[in-house]
């Protein structure tokens, strides 16, 4: 196999923001493409990406928030959008992406959480 390039907020790349847009659907059913149309994929949604050639394979999201919480601000870091191309997992892609993002936002924000759904919890 290959090495793998990494790649992070790619946003206005209309190719690889396309490949992602497939990753998404691929996994999860969704598409970002119309939220980026209309303005919403601003500097606040970062994807990490590893990409094979053009093609996005696996990614880690991070989404920048304050937050209020009984008065007091709080800056948040929520991570979400995990995913991986099923021909490439079980390699510890998203686990390495994870870190990456960890050793880049550590002590940065109040509060740093993944928003997941029940299926991985345990990563």
């Amino acid at each position: 196999m290959k090495e793998l390039k990494y790649l992070k907020d790619y946003k206005h790349d209309e190719g690889l923001r396309k490949s992602f847009n497939e990753l998404a659907a691929k996994v999860f059913g969704i598409n970002f493409e119309e939220w980026y149309q209309k303005g919403f994929w601003n500097n606040h949604y970062i994807p990490f990406s590893y990409m094979d050639g053009d093609k996005v394979v696996a990614n880690v999201s991070v989404n920048v928030l304050n937050l209020v919480i009984n008065g007091e601000k709080k800056d948040a870091l929520q991570i979400g959008t995990v995913m991986t191309h099923p021909d490439y997992r079980k390699r510890g892609l998203c686990a390495s992406l994870m870190n990456k993002v960890l050793a880049e936002y550590e002590n940065q924000y109040d509060y740093m959480y993944l928003f997941a759904n029940q299926t991985v919890l345990d990563f």
